[in-house]
């Protein structure tokens, strides 16, 4: 199953932004009972950081709080994935940003096609 959010960060620098989305990504996957994640993200220095083996003992914070989540007993993996083949998040993060956030349990018929461009280039 897919499942996309989208929240107002207001945060400029992007591995912090980064982070935050993936914090609470993972918190309302936990809340919502996933047990099996993938994340995906256009941010290689999160991606790098989050799956290094010093990921517990890392300088930034959210990485340390990331780590200890992923560690409650589901199974998460992280993945870099270029901007570019990527096209439903960047479609995502240019909605209307009025709400603080957003769950799509069906993603939106404006959104669909971008997800079929996104799965052809993995293919």
């Amino acid at each position: 199953m897919i499942s996309d959010f989208k929240a107002l960060i207001e945060i400029t620098q992007s591995l912090w932004s980064e982070l935050w989305a993936i914090i609470t990504g993972l918190q309302l996957a936990r809340d919502n009972g996933y047990e099996r994640l993938m994340v995906q993200s256009d941010n290689l220095e999160a991606i790098t950081r989050l799956n290094a083996s010093t990921a517990d003992s890392d300088v930034n914070a959210l990485v340390r709080a990331i780590t200890r989540l992923r560690s409650a007993g589901w199974v998460t993996m992280f993945r870099w994935i270029p901007r570019e083949t990527n096209k439903l998040a960047d479609a995502m993060a240019k909605l209307d940003a009025s709400y603080d956030l957003s769950l799509f349990a069906v993603l939106p018929v404006s959104l669909q096609s971008f997800i079929m461009s996104d799965i052809s280039t993995l293919v």
